[in-house]
């Protein structure tokens, strides 16, 4: 129960950082429009056209236009993976792994929005909104959990991936991950219209919604109505007539190839993914498993028109059976029986003609390259993986996926400075522009501006002097471990990632592969300052040289001369000191999120990956795929930075902490101490800017009621502001003897010079209870974090201030209650009601002094020998319902810290069910109103 307290004080809270973050490079969309055969697309999911033959594909997170005049324009969707922009532009929207599409008589785009589990609608005017699905997915198998029956945008879904509207303006989901068909129909109501939810393969010649589907991935319709399903884990094509009667037409259940030239139901199918259905009412069929479409023609004969069955690319020009396709998603069919397809792993759309000759008509063949010449953040990359700065503020970002490095301007213009985005290794004594990379990774600029690569495919590190020029420094090109003390072009690395240089010029390099650090002297030669080779964690307290590392990713240094490193297979960051000796200064060991606003070597990391350490000692840390965090010079304590823990895109110009983040794999910083993220899953470079650590106090309010007012002695209260404590909130641990402390993670809380017990601290607020010696009628609030301390702030006091704790830490709504019935106790809610005579528990705060007098932080009493009850000095009453209620106890909570008091109220009879309002007074003073509890009526 002393946990309780801080579920019912901190509900509200809201986390901050003191860093706010943006986007500099990447993470865009194409620019469009352009013509679509000149710029990457990415991987297109699935295809649709409208009644005018314009051509939409679902892609990089978004959804692209293609005209009848080869024009791709964006339509939805900012590629920035997440949810957001309802009832706004949907350019300016996220989408979440886009798949189906569909598009209706009126222009309206339907968009199967899988990862977000829902269906987006854009209009005609280009508005985007939710047309279904909540957002939120079954709790297990089974039907009745999908809010069947009802409006479709209260729908629960689970990975939707196809989507088709009727002429009617009905729409039909393959609702993938719960196995089954749903139907909205034009007045927004949404039922299940196919399948039980369950995975199986059975119900052929019923009912359609008794039948059991696996894994259906796409829907389409004809003009008659029939629906056809892709049920691609059976490896079958089924119908449903409009009368709702199911049975298989393609496919015999077994998973292959084979059947061409014959009857489409003794046909082997081999993961068959899309359709698509001709004015004719020819089917077709994308089956990605062998890179094929097949087409089942009005007799019900089965025969491959596009594809080989080999995956590849060719064939462009020619006739569309002798082409390569590689792992295609989608197809669509226009009014003129011309076929589109997502190429997936080409990266392209291909138009089989109504003739069979095949083309592409939109991308390149490149998976996400663009904006060269132009501001940065229009530019598209691919997982990008080493960040760092020079003296002038040119940021250098390694384009990985591309096998190539490119500068953004300090005026935010972004150009290739290396690589010509071929991977290879030539180029050597050339410009650095024409050379080749592979993989480039971990960057370094030395004092002079030169640029160090880690080029690790190719085991080598380069260097792009101020001329432009490149060059080898470390690494002959074949992978392994050998050289150490000669020169450093003739030793072997194996997957060198991470790279820093020292103020003297020397080049440290995590050598992942061979579970070692090594450096490059100003002179050439190469030398092992960290690691035996062998996988392991050992070594602490001795020479580095001894000690074990497991696949180290990331290198940094200090003033001092220092050098961290990112000991990744280990989950921990270790320090080799100039003298040779390593330690542990961050993680236990086990992998995990935890020991934010405690010692460092306390706390839980995932993988780090990446490491920097700003002017000031502060180091930094890529955690996982979802965090940066920072060990705080000199104190040793880990905060989180950046990043919220969710996978995703967002949070740009707000605070860094509440951001989403996608797998950050670099780190780097600026002379103004930015610190620049590459986020290699957003293919984007964020910075986070220090935003500043001014303590200041916003507002003191009651814990319970959330409202400000005068404050009581023993009050639960939450103060406001900013730099208040850590940026991730820290709980209060009792003390050695019980109590809770007066100083969480740095913050401690005065009022009238007396120092109170603390609960919980973070960034933007605190919990604390009033100290119970408070006397006056005006007392004056102080936060001190880290020994900053925060204007004062003057608030009232009141003998009493009364206010009952809420479930929803609102201070309205339903009270935190507990029934204590007949059967046991439970908490009260609309499914739990108490009954006409029941007693229900209230926690209320501020009920002012107590006999005994209750002790600051210490829990109250059982009522046991030598623990007794703290009983408010006033007396205290309730009303439920409108009617006074008996108090049959009231005092503190036993095993809650003072300050927090138990009422129990026996519920009064012949109220009427549902929720009813109830009241505590203390003395005069009255509970906060709105709160209420579940009452029965019986």
């Amino acid at each position: 129960m002393l946990r309780l307290i801080l579920l019912l004080a901190s509900g509200s809270l809201a986390v901050a950082q003191q860093y706010t973050i943006s986007t500099v490079a990447g993470g865009a969309p194409p620019a469009t429009p352009v013509p679509a055969t000149t710029i990457s697309i990415g991987q297109p999911k699935r295809v649709a056209v409208d009644a005018a033959g314009n051509v939409y594909f679902s892609s990089a997170n978004a959804v692209f236009k293609l005209s009848g005049s080869g024009v791709m324009t964006l339509v939805a969707g900012n590629s920035r993976a997440g949810f957001g922009g309802d009832n706004g532009p949907a350019v300016n929207a996220q989408l979440n792994a886009p798949q189906g599409l569909a598009v209706d008589s009126a222009g309206n785009l339907y968009i199967a929005d899988s990862g977000n589990h829902r269906i987006r609608v854009v209009s005609s005017a280009g508005i985007i909104s939710t047309f279904a699905g909540n957002g939120n997915t079954p709790l297990g198998g089974g039907p009745g959990q999908y809010n069947d029956g009802g409006p479709a945008t209260n729908a629960v879904m689970h990975l939707p991936s196809g989507v088709a509207v009727d002429k009617s303006g009905n729409v039909y989901i393959a609702d993938t991950g719960d196995n089954s068909v749903r139907k909205v129909t034009t007045d927004g109501i949404i039922n299940t219209i196919v399948g039980d939810s369950y995975p199986g393969f059975l119900g052929d010649g019923g009912n359609a919604q008794n039948a059991e589907l696996h894994t259906p991935s796409d829907v389409a319709l004809d003009s008659s109505g029939n629906l056809y399903i892709a049920d691609t884990a059976n490896a079958v094509i089924r119908q449903v007539t409009p009368a709702g009667v199911i049975t298989t037409i393609v496919g015999t259940n077994a998973i292959g190839f084979a059947g061409d030239g014959g009857p489409a139901l003794k046909a082997a199918l081999l993961a068959p993914v899309a359709l698509a259905v001709d004015s004719s009412t020819n089917l077709y069929i994308v089956e990605n498993g062998d890179s094929r479409i097949r087409k089942v023609d009005t007799k019900a004969n089965i025969n491959t028109i596009v594809g080989t069955g080999t995956a590849g690319f060719s064939g462009d020009g020619s006739d569309a059976t002798k082409a390569q396709m590689n792992f295609p998603t989608g197809i669509a069919v226009d009014s003129s029986g011309n076929l589109y397809i997502a190429d997936f792993l080409n990266l392209r759309i291909r138009k089989v003609s109504s003739s069979g000759s095949i083309s592409s008509v939109a991308g390149n063949g490149v998976l996400s390259y663009s904006g060269d010449g132009g501001p940065a953040l229009n530019a598209q990359m691919n997982a990008p993986q080493g960040v760092a700065a020079d003296a002038a503020g040119n940021i250098y970002v390694a384009d990985t996926g591309n096998n190539v490095v490119r500068r953004v301007s300090k005026a935010g213009a972004i150009a290739a400075f290396a690589g010509n985005g071929t991977a290879g290794s030539n180029g050597d004594g050339s410009a650095a522009t024409g050379a080749q990379l592979s993989a480039p990774m971990g960057l370094a600029v030395d004092a002079s501006g030169n640029l160090y690569i880690a080029d690790s495919q190719n085991a080598k590190v380069r260097k792009v002097s101020t001329s432009g020029a490149i060059s080898t420094v470390a690494g002959n090109g074949t992978p392994g471990y050998g050289g150490d003390g000669a020169a450093a072009t003739g030793a072997q690395l194996n997957t060198p990632i991470g790279i820093a240089v020292d103020a003297a010029g020397n080049l440290f390099i995590a050598d992942f592969s061979n579970n070692r650090i090594r450096k490059v002297s100003t002179s050439g030669t190469i030398t092992t300052v960290a690691g035996n080779g062998n996988s392991g964690y050992s070594g602490d307290g001795g020479q580095a040289t001894n000690a074990q590392l497991n696949t180290p990713t990331a290198v940094a240094l200090d003033g001092a001369g220092n050098l961290y490193i990112g000991d990744t297979g280990n989950n921990v960051v270790r320090l080799v000191t100039p003298s040779g000796t390593i330690t542990t200064i961050a993680g236990n060991g086990s992998a995990g999120y935890s020991g934010d606003g405690g010692p460092a070597t306390q706390a839980q990391l995932v993988n780090p990956r990446a490491i920097a350490v700003d002017s000031a000692g502060n180091v930094y840390i890529a955690d996982g795929s979802t965090l940066v965090r920072q060990i705080v010079y000199p104190s040793g304590l880990i905060t989180t930075v950046a990043g919220n823990g969710t996978r995703g895109y967002s949070g740009d110009g707000g605070l860094a902490v509440s951001a989403q983040l996608n797998g950050p794999s670099a780190l780097g910083l600026d002379s103004a101490g930015n610190l620049y993220i590459a986020d290699a899953g957003n293919s984007a470079v964020r910075m986070l800017r220090f935003a500043g650590s001014t303590i200041s106090i916003g507002s003191v309010v009651n814990g319970a009621s959330n409202t400000a007012g005068a404050i009581a002695p023993g009050e639960v209260v939450v103060i406001y502001g900013s730099g208040l404590g850590p940026a991730t909130l820290a709980q209060f641990q009792l003390t050695s003897s019980g109590f809770v402390p007066t100083t969480v993670a740095g913050t401690s809380v005065v009022i009238n010079g007396a120092l109170a017990p603390v609960l919980y601290s973070s960034a933007t607020q605190v919990a604390a209870v009033v100290p119970f010696e408070l006397t006056g009628g005006k007392a004056q609030v102080v936060v001190t974090y880290q020994g900053q301390a925060a204007a004062a702030v003057s608030v009232n006091v009141s003998p009493t201030s009364p206010a009952v704790f809420t479930a929803n830490a609102s201070g309205s709504g339903p009270a935190v209650a507990i029934n204590n019935q007949k059967g046991g106790a439970s908490v009260n809610d609309a499914g739990h009601p108490a009954n006409g005579g029941d007693v229900v528990t209230l926690y209320v705060t501020g009920a002012g002094q107590t006999n005994p007098a209750s002790v600051n932080g210490k829990p109250g009493g059982d009522g046991s020998a030598g623990n007794p009850f703290l009983l408010p000095l006033l007396t205290v009453t309730a009303t439920v319902g409108g009617k006074t209620a008996t108090v049959q106890f009231a005092g503190g909570a036993p095993g809650v810290v003072a300050g927090v008091t138990q009422v129990n109220v026996v519920v009064p009879a012949g109220l009427a069910a549902g929720a009813v309002p109830v009241v505590v007074q203390v003395g005069t003073t009255s509970t906060q109103s709105g709160v209420t509890i579940a009452v029965s009526g019986n």
